[in-house]
């Protein structure tokens, strides 16, 4: 097989030998990739700019023979490099948690542009404060869910069919109950209306809107507490760098005090 041609972003690397590191990437025609990056702890590699966590580059490799669904990467030409990402702590908890979900979603070796584009768009508007950090995690974890198939079905009560009365959402298979019908119900979640509109426009809007609704800061903390528990129960995963993640949250809200 020849040289290949993608576009992708690194979401882990690992060290592997000596001199070498093993890079696990998102890549808009091959989907969920693991390559190898052969040499590039000894010498002064034109592809370590591109070997940074979380940056989006222009990728030339080619299928390793010998190594069993790897490949090696041949050439990287950053686009966007993410920088502040990196240099935060707070920042940088976030993004490793946006990787790993994303990773998490995708199959390896099959082509997910949409999630490779809300990945895109999460860490652009996490690297420029586009809005703040909770509510550009409810808003990727709703997404991401939807990408994956599992978009919550918000229409109409699962059990007596009525409209537009969301009340509960069960986190174990994505549907909604009214009041009447969910109240006392085991394995749901309180929904108000707002909220139930707020996840739908997330799910639904063209990506380059997601993130532009408005809504009160309690709300936003809700959805997002909401969300990650329905991600990791669609998912069927744990994040560890979830709690990582809560665990810097912790710790910057105890410095402010």
């Amino acid at each position: 097989m020849g040289l290949l041609k993608t576009s992708g972003i690194v979401t882990k690397t690992t060290k592997y030998g000596d001199t070498s590191l093993i890079v696990t990437m998102l890549t808009k025609d091959f989907g969920r990739i693991s390559a190898i990056a052969s040499g590039v702890r000894t010498k002064k590699s034109q592809m370590l700019a591109g070997l940074q966590l979380f940056a989006y580059s222009e990728i030339v490799m080619y299928k390793a023979k010998s190594k069993k669904g790897l490949y090696n990467l041949n050439e990287m030409t950053v686009t966007e490099s993410f920088s502040s990402l990196r240099y935060d702590l707070e920042k940088m908890a976030y993004a490793s948690y946006f990787a790993e979900a994303a990773s998490g979603a995708s199959a390896e070796d099959a082509p997910d542009e949409d999630i490779l584009r809300l990945l895109l768009n999460t860490l652009y508007a996490l690297d420029k404060e586009l809005c703040e950090y909770e509510k550009i995690k409810t808003v990727f974890e709703w997404r991401l869910a939807a990408e994956a198939g599992y978009a919550p079905l918000l229409t109409e009560c699962g059990k007596c069919g009525k409209h537009e009365e969301t009340a509960y959402l069960s986190l174990a298979n994505g549907t909604a109950l009214c009041e009447e019908c969910g109240n006392g119900a085991e394995g749901m979640v309180k929904l108000s209306l707002a909220m139930a509109k707020i996840i739908k426009f997330i799910c639904l809007a063209d990506i380059k809107k997601i993130f532009s609704f408005e809504t009160g800061q309690a709300t936003v903390g809700y959805l997002s507490r909401v969300s990650e528990e329905y991600l990791k129960s669609q998912l069927d995963r744990q994040f560890p760098t979830l709690d990582y993640l809560k665990k810097v949250k912790a710790l910057e809200e105890g410095n402010e005090k």
